[in-house]
């Protein structure tokens, strides 16, 4: 989403990266490859960091992060998508780049992927004919979905778009995420895969088949970090009656659905008081 006086003008751009969750995620067998075919329905939150693309002092790019998360630049997304997009059209200008940062690292909220697609959203508006996102997915497995911003099932190693999901915009959403964060690589390698899952009739209600979903992701994330259990217990038995409680991607953050924002602010309230040193947030589904 891009904000500005001119979204063609580099000096008065600012684009809106937005959180993801993964409301269920699938995991089915290990393609020759070696990734894992899956099937995850992605939507995404009115949290998120924001990038302000402005005019650089130089003939070069910059970035500021805040705060900064020192990430060094060769495995920072936001400069690996910028070289991308400038290889495919050099007339792109060479902005300085400020971040503010809202999403913590290693919480499955897609934070780094957000950053990326928010760097083509920028390029796309200067260019808006050049095709920058097949130039950016290869970056990560989260990048076509933090590109497309809409409530969908992704399916393959998570690059093929599916089914919309229409019905869940303006959920009132409670995130709560541990210190601890949790190493995507090391829950696959903990991964016990069972039965495929049926795939939903999606077009059918989401509140009639998403909690027969699944995380399958989350019992190896538990075993590496119990704190992940004590969040998905708290927001269980968190007041307000949450209609799913989930752990998001290969977590740490663990998320609550309600039907209403009051019971929602209630149980922020109460996590908070019993995690004062956890993130947390109320946010909603786009």
């Amino acid at each position: 989403m891009i904000t500005g006086v001119n979204a063609a003008e580099p000096a008065s751009v600012s684009v809106f990266a937005p959180a993801k969750l993964n409301l269920f995620l699938h995991v089915f067998g290990r393609r020759p490859d070696g990734y894992h075919d899956l099937e995850s329905l992605f939507v995404f939150l009115d949290v998120g960091d924001r990038l302000h693309f402005e005019r650089a002092d130089s003939s070069a790019a910059n970035l500021v992060l805040d705060p900064d998360p020192g990430i060094p630049r060769e495995q920072n997304l936001i400069w690996r998508a910028l070289e991308r997009v400038h290889a495919l059209e050099p007339r792109l200008p060479q902005p300085r780049i400020r971040v503010e940062k809202a999403l913590p690292m290693q919480a499955g909220l897609g934070g780094g992927s957000a950053d990326a697609a928010a760097v083509v959203h920028w390029a796309e508006g200067l260019f808006p004919n050049a095709d920058f996102r097949a130039v950016v997915a290869g970056l990560g497995a989260d990048l076509p979905p933090a590109m497309d911003q809409q409530a969908r099932v992704w399916r393959g190693t998570g690059a093929v778009p599916g089914d919309l999901v229409t019905d869940l915009a303006g959920t009132p959403v409670l995130l709560l995420k541990p210190v601890g964060g949790v190493s995507t690589a090391a829950c696959f390698q903990r991964l016990d895969p069972g039965a495929p899952a049926p795939s939903p009739d999606f077009s059918d209600s989401s509140r009639a088949w998403l909690p027969a979903t699944r995380n399958d992701l989350e019992a190896p994330a538990r075993a590496l970090n119990p704190d992940i259990g004590a969040a998905l217990d708290a927001l269980c038995g968190a007041a307000g009656e949450p209609w799913l409680v989930r752990m998001t991607g290969s977590g740490s953050t663990c998320f609550a659905l309600y039907n209403k924002k009051g019971p929602r602010d209630a149980a922020l309230e109460a996590v908070q008081r019993r995690f004062p040193g956890w993130w947390t947030a109320a946010a909603e589904i786009l």
